[in-house]
């Protein structure tokens, strides 16, 4: 009796949350309070975060900074620092794949984002391979466009050795992120 009783318990604690999110996209809310100076976002799911920073964005929040939390959450502090319609815009890009990234990296440069190193981390997903998550900046006008490189390795000699030649082509080191391999992100302005 005890044990069937411990088991509901449990069973009520890990269905409660989801029934509770369920309900609440179902009645339209947002969970959002965009009268506040600044705003944190913290989520697993990368399709929430595009939502909510979407969202904050056309209010007038900017990214401050980002960070993993634990295990497989992803959390932005915002600031509001705009009015619209001269607001910024946000993508958030997760891959697993280097090749991925660095082309939907260079996608986005084309229309004027670009990188903010602050904000890029390794997400632990539920299954599968850790995601490498960044978020890009458009700001408000005409911005500059960029061009990016990715160099990734497990052999920190071979990416001393990549990133010298990357600079002497006039690419600048941006930032850095580690899963297993290092991965250093460099950027140029295209002319």
């Amino acid at each position: 009796m005890k044990r069937s009783f411990a088991v509901s318990i449990a069973v009520l604690f890990l269905l409660l949350p989801v029934a509770l999110r369920a309900q609440e996209a179902e009645a339209g809310k947002s969970k959002l309070d965009l009268t506040q100076r600044f705003l944190l976002l913290a989520t697993r799911k990368t399709s929430t975060m595009q939502k909510e920073l979407s969202q904050a964005a056309a209010a007038g929040y900017r990214i401050l900074v980002g960070s993993h939390t634990s295990g497989t959450e992803i959390a932005l502090i915002l600031e509001k620092v705009a009015e619209p319609p001269n607001t910024y815009e946000y993508l958030l890009l997760a891959t697993t794949k280097t090749s991925t990234m660095q082309k939907e990296l260079n996608e986005a440069a084309a229309k004027g984002f670009r990188l903010l190193p602050r904000t890029m981390t390794a997400k632990e997903q539920m299954m599968g391979p850790t995601e490498i998550v960044m978020m890009l900046e458009k700001a408000p006008g005409t911005p500059a466009h960029y061009q990016y490189l990715l160099l990734a390795t497990t052999r920190t000699s071979t990416l001393q050795k990549e990133m010298s030649q990357a600079i002497a082509e006039g690419f600048e080191v941006v930032g850095m992120v580690s899963r297993g391999e290092h991965m250093a992100i460099l950027e140029k302005p295209v002319k």
